[in-house]
């Protein structure tokens, strides 16, 4: 069985916090859109969000009503107290405002660029006019940004109005083929261009029907598969012939991003969402990246160290961020009478209980206990307990607890086998096994403890078991065969704890003149339930289902399961000491 300095040394892993990739948003205020938008994406997304306000906007989802720029300088502040202590992975940079902010803002990062190596990621949404057509960035603004701001970011994220007016285009966009030569105009001015294709009309036909070049790479966010079409076709949804392409144009070529058209007014801050979705992801591609290259570092001796590494965003990481947009889109809910909002927090489930930390290591036990209200202390502080720790429980009483206590202990090895049975791994299969083999060695132990009483073995095994006992047994079992590891880890975790509390508490009256040890017939009993060996039983098993349940988080309904197991077996427990007591069959 593990030590308990293993356990220890894992339990300290458990409350470490790493911080999460850092992402910079530079935008206005959106009322729903903008820096709002931004900073839920991020955090969805997993990252940390920080953020710089170029403008303050009165916007709802009916429009812009007005617009109160930030200045210039304030917003350099701004940006300079971020850098001073949280340097980004990314940048992401939504409505700038105007000509002055846009030059400061240029002027930063390009002196930025040239004296860190490290220098983060920048993404350029060039917001121009909102979704309601709001215009938000002056003509004059507009020279500034495609003059100075554009050839110093990475990524630009245009959607086709505003890639038009940036490529000083007069022509309209009429099909996908436009589109393509329009992101490679574009991307021949310094970065890479995704061109969003929200404003033009396709279908999948008329992608199949575009005449590819040989460096043009086609990505389905999802698959062209009948079966799901067929079986969106019998559910009467709309006809998902009609799609949206995303182009991405760089050095390497270009890639079309496929996706269903999802119709719905919910797109207030689709741009901003998108934008920020590929910051975050972005900035833990580049953890990933950098954890990689650390690693093959130390394999090679440190021979590439100094070497400077240029990231660049992968087209799994667009796919990943314009998918997460889709899904946003598909799964809002209608609000305000305009553009509504997109659901940002479409893939983050709802956690019922927190993870573990060290200001509350056990949330999970917590939670049971709690969700038994009196009935947890109606069990671990039972007639049966007080009198047993007075000295005071008749001896006949306790004779009887030991005797169905010994036909207890079978079953709970049986529940731990099938714990075993259950389990898929290794070591969770040793850990069930273990307990099995020491519940056979404790029986013994439990025997010849029994003889001090006057119950021989064959006394034992003749004695029929009480229904208290037999109901619990068969509990446990019946959960254990129908449910899974963590079932069967909660059924035994009443019997494990409580005992375990019964043991601590017991010694505290001890202490307080309230229970005895000196001359009381059950000291073996109560000095073995608060010794080192059975409280680092219980220590190791609250460890353990915390960590599990950290790991894998149950959901609400779940949770409602698991607590209504533990909550029965602390009432079959209350009954099991209420049978001792009554010496009842």
């Amino acid at each position: 069985m593990a030590s308990t300095a293993s356990v220890t040394e894992n339990v300290k892993a458990m409350f470490e916090q790493v911080p999460p990739p850092h992402v910079l948003t530079v935008a206005g205020t959106g009322g729903g859109a903008g820096i709002q938008a931004d900073l839920k994406t991020i955090t969805a997304l997993g990252c940390y969000g920080s953020s710089v306000l170029t403008a303050v906007t009165a916007q709802n989802t009916l429009g812009v009503q007005g617009v109160h720029a930030i200045p210039p300088s304030f917003v350099i502040s701004q940006l300079q107290s971020v850098f001073d202590d949280l340097p980004p992975a990314s940048v992401k940079f939504g409505m700038l405002a105007g000509a002055d902010t846009i030059l400061e803002l240029s002027r930063f990062f390009s002196a930025l660029k040239s004296l860190t190596p490290s220098a983060p990621y920048l993404i350029l949404d060039p917001v121009m006019v909102s979704t309601s057509g709001h215009d938000l960035l002056k003509q004059e603004a507009t020279k500034t940004l495609r003059d100075e701001l554009i050839p110093l970011v990475d990524l630009l994220t245009p959607n086709i109005p505003e890639a038009v007016v940036l490529a000083e285009r007069t022509a309209e966009i009429e099909g996908l083929g436009d589109m393509i030569a329009l992101a490679r105009e574009l991307a021949q001015k310094g970065p890479a261009v995704l061109l969003k294709g929200g404003h033009l009309d396709l279908s999948a036909r008329d992608v199949r029907r575009t005449k590819l070049e040989q460096d043009t790479k086609v990505y389905h966010l999802r698959p062209d598969s009948l079966v799901c079409r067929d079986y969106a076709t019998s559910l009467q949804l709309p006809d998902a012939e009609e799609v949206v392409v995303d182009v991405l144009a760089d050095k390497g070529g270009v890639r079309l991003f496929i996706g269903p058209k999802v119709n719905s007014s919910s797109t207030h801050g689709t741009g901003c969402t998108l934008s920020a979705a590929l910051a975050a992801n972005y900035a833990k591609q580049r953890e990933r990246e950098d954890l990689e290259a650390e690693a093959e570092q130390q394999k090679t001796d440190g021979d590439d160290e100094g070497k400077k590494r240029k990231h660049h965003i992968s087209d799994d990481t667009i796919a990943a961020s314009i998918a997460y947009v889709q899904g946003a889109i598909a799964a809002a809910f209608p609000m305000g009478a305009g553009h509504g909002p997109l659901n940002h927090g479409h893939l983050s489930m709802q956690r019922p209980l927190p993870p573990p930390t060290t200001a509350n290591p056990t949330p999970f036990t917590d939670h049971l206990i709690r969700s038994c209200g009196s009935l947890w202390d109606e069990y671990v502080q039972h007639p049966f307990v007080v009198q047993l720790g007075q000295g005071t429980l008749p001896l006949d009483a306790f004779k009887h607890y030991i005797v169905q206590d010994w036909h207890y202990l079978r079953h709970y090895a049986r529940v731990h086998g099938l714990g075993a049975f259950k389990a898929s791994d290794f070591d969770t299969i040793q850990a069930f096994a273990e307990i099995a083999l020491h519940i056979a060695k404790e029986s013994e132990m439990h025997v010849e403890y029994c003889k001090q009483f006057g119950i021989s073995r064959p006394q034992l095994e003749a004695a029929p078991e009480s229904t208290a006992c037999s109901a619990y047994a068969r509990y446990m079992l019946d959960v254990s065969s129908q449910g899974n590891v963590l079932d069967t880890y909660v059924a035994v975790l009443s019997c494990l704890i409580g005992y375990g509390e019964v043991g601590l508490w017991l010694a505290n009256r001890v202490e307080t003149g309230e229970a005895t040890l000196e001359g009381n017939p059950y000291k073996r009993w109560m000095e073995d339930y608060a010794g080192e060996d059975f409280i680092g039983a219980v220590r190791r098993g609250i460890a353990n289902l915390e960590r599990r349940v950290a790991e894998d988080p149950p959901s609400e309904a779940r949770l409602a399961q698991l607590t209504e197991i533990f909550r029965e077996c602390v009432k079959l427990e209350r009954d099991f000491w209420q049978s001792g007591l009554e010496m009842s069959y």
